[in-house]
C-alpha cells in the first residue's frame, strides 16, 4: 500500500511540474487548463499524504496492541 501511495505522490509532483513548465513558457497555451492541472495534482498529493498518515496510525495502533 505504501509503495502505491509513494508512486501516486511522485506522479502528482510530476504532473504539477509539467503544468508549471507549460505555464512558464513564453508561448503558453491554455493557462487555465494548466492551472487546473496544478490544483488537481496538489489535491492528489495531499490525498496520498493522508493515506500515508492513516497507514502510519494503523501500524502504530497494531504495534501498541501487540506490545
Amino acid at each position: 500500500m505504501i509503495s502505491s501511495t509513494m508512486s501516486g505522490m511522485a506522479d502528482a509532483v510530476s504532473r504539477f511540474d509539467r503544468a508549471s513548465a507549460r505555464i512558464a513558457r513564453p508561448d503558453a497555451g491554455d493557462l487555465v487548463r494548466d492551472r487546473v492541472d496544478q490544483i488537481a495534482a496538489r489535491y492528489d498529493f495531499a490525498a496520498n499524504v493522508a493515506t500515508v498518515r492513516v497507514a502510519d496510525e494503523m501500524l502504530g495502533t497494531l504495534i501498541d496492541t501487540i506490545a
